[in-house]
């Protein structure tokens, strides 16, 4: 929530046309929230594995980077080579990006369902995988 605090009156600044419906700008702050919402339970399913601090920092930083080159968040995903472009579609970077520009700068709600689907079950599948790993930990 700090980063989209921070980095929209960035945007604004730098001439970046934001669509100004407010019902667009709380379903941005809906998926910035459930992607973050993911991306925790992701961290703490990770983390329930690792025996120390240092390691899980380790790994976190050796998936945090491929994940965004490996979404449509720099290049289209028209333009990647085929066997990228299928890492790129289970991605859920991928279809925050997505729902983000649709919501934020197209002003568009085409194909969004999508997008939050996906955006939807890649949170609740990793509360599941966290909640098991680490009821695992605490046994």
């Amino acid at each position: 929530m700090f980063q989209f605090v921070i980095i929209m009156p960035i945007a604004i600044a730098l001439g970046v046309r934001i669509e100004a419906n407010p019902i667009y700008l709380l379903l941005s702050l809906f998926i910035v929230v459930i992607t973050a919402i993911g991306f925790s339970a992701f961290s703490i399913w990770i983390a329930s594995y690792m025996k120390t601090r240092e390691r899980f920092m380790g790994i976190g930083q050796a998936i945090t980077m491929p994940l965004f080159f490996a979404s449509n968040a720099i290049y289209p995903i028209n333009i990647m080579p085929t066997p990228i472009r299928v890492i790129v579609l289970v991605n859920p970077l991928t279809y925050s990006v997505d729902a983000l520009r649709k919501s934020m700068i197209i002003g568009s709600l085409n194909g969004l369902t999508i997008d939050l689907l996906a955006l939807m079950i890649f949170a609740v599948l990793f509360i599941i995988l966290a909640s098991i790993g680490f009821g695992r930990m605490i046994e």
